[in-house]
């Protein structure tokens, strides 16, 4: 089945930062990582250095809006 960019970029924007759904969507390896990021960023507030997991989650969002057109053009291909 076709992907869409546009589902895509509306799941990484309403949900993707805080559940990966995009990642789920698009049936990529990692999707798991934002639930740890964000429990480990709110735990390590807790604690103190969380600002920099959060910093990182951050960082994996903004990367991922980047690669979203590549993950469909190349499972769109695979498909």
């Amino acid at each position: 089945m076709q992907k869409s960019v546009k589902i895509a970029y509306l799941l990484w924007f309403l949900c993707g930062l805080f559940f990966g759904c995009h990642r789920l969507y698009l049936k990529e390896e990692g999707f798991w990582l934002y639930p740890l990021f964000w429990f480990l960023s709110f735990f390590g507030l807790y604690l103190g250095p969380g600002f920099f997991v959060l910093l990182l989650a951050l960082g994996f969002w903004l990367y991922d809006a980047y690669k979203i057109p590549q993950w469909i053009k190349e499972k769109n291909q695979r498909d």
